[in-house]
């Protein structure tokens, strides 16, 4: 399968070495494909959906939420609605996915996967995210993983507010494994889950071209620039950045609540946003996992052998060569 440029983007079906392995990455994807010029990793059936995410309307009083996955993305997300809307309201008690809708889920599922394992109004349920993305009223909050080149082109013309958030490529490489246990029922070890990963051969690769697109745009007026580490270690600071950023102004009270609200131990009990209403594989190990596992700083310490440091280590130094980013670059 290939697209010419003059389709808008070159789509190429992968058939490299690791194509028969990574068949049995999801339960939900079967093929790949490698996309544009960076050769983003995604689903073979995106194909179907390019042209409707490329030229979606964008308005200019979105907020975009923009991560590589397992980023600290719904954690982000719960703060910007809240800061946005009135937290206390009824419509904070419906699935975050209902009023924070994920952009481009449609093209993360088969056409063919069997409906009946979901509830009727499930926004993975094919169609859904995407009707809930045509009726949500303004100022609209909307999430994706996809990278600048394949967000809406409007979304550089209109220049709504964009958050973006990165992550220690380590922690999201362990974080992004125990994902795809629990959720896309991955079965192989995490040994050559952590292969997969440094080839840039997991949905939404290649991270680090991801994360430098953006990391070049922070000090565009309509960009914020978040790093999930800082988040950690001074949570009100980021809530006041944030809310600075949307143009809110916040009280001291309203932060610390906020700080409260978006803590791990609220969110991951917090039914609207912790996504265990997610259907899980099937597998005993799938059913032993929180979608909302740790959420810590440095996870990859207690999984990464000293070998597979060491390849970090050079496939980060080569990612990041020619660049400012200062970030992720310690291996003492």
């Amino acid at each position: 399968m290939e697209k010419s440029p003059g389709d808008g983007v070159i789509m190429e079906l992968y058939k490299g070495p690791l194509a028969d392995s990574l068949s049995h990455v999801s339960m939900f994807i079967k093929e790949y494909l490698e996309v544009g010029h960076e050769r983003t990793f995604l689903p073979s059936f995106y194909a179907d959906w390019y042209s409707k995410y490329a030229s979606f309307p964008v308005q200019k009083d979105d907020t975009w939420v923009v991560t590589y996955p397992k980023s600290g993305t719904t954690w982000v997300q719960e703060l910007v609605w809240c800061l946005i809307n009135d937290p206390k309201s009824p419509e904070a008690e419906l699935e975050l996915m209902k009023r924070f809708p994920f952009f481009e889920i449609e093209s993360l599922i088969s056409p063919d996967f069997d409906k009946s394992l979901l509830r009727e109004d499930d926004p993975m349920n094919s169609g859904n995210s995407w009707r809930i993305l045509q009726e949500l009223p303004a100022p609209r909050s909307i999430k994706s993983h996809l990278p600048k080149a394949l967000l809406p082109e409007q979304i550089w013309q209109v220049k709504p507010k964009v958050v973006y958030v990165c992550r220690d490529p380590r922690d999201v490489c362990v974080s992004y494994y125990y994902h795809h246990v629990k959720l896309e029922g991955y079965a192989g070890t995490f040994n050559q889950f952590v292969d997969f990963f440094l080839a840039d051969k997991v949905t939404y690769s290649p991270i680090w071209s991801h994360i430098l697109t953006f990391w070049k745009m922070r000090h565009e007026e309509h960009i914020l620039f978040l790093r999930y580490e800082d988040m950690k270690k001074d949570l009100a600071a980021i809530v006041r950045q944030v809310a600075g950023f949307l143009g809110k102004e916040v009280d001291e009270e309203q932060v610390a609540w906020l700080v409260h609200h978006c803590s791990f131990g609220e969110m991951s009990k917090n039914l609207a946003v912790n996504n265990e209403t997610f259907m899980s594989a099937s597998s005993e190990a799938a059913q032993k996992l929180k979608f909302m596992r740790k959420g810590t700083v440095g996870d990859w310490k207690n999984h990464l052998t000293e070998e597979q440091q060491k390849a970090f280590q050079a496939w980060t130094l080569k990612c990041l060569e020619g660049s400012d980013f200062p970030y992720y670059q310690d291996y003492d």
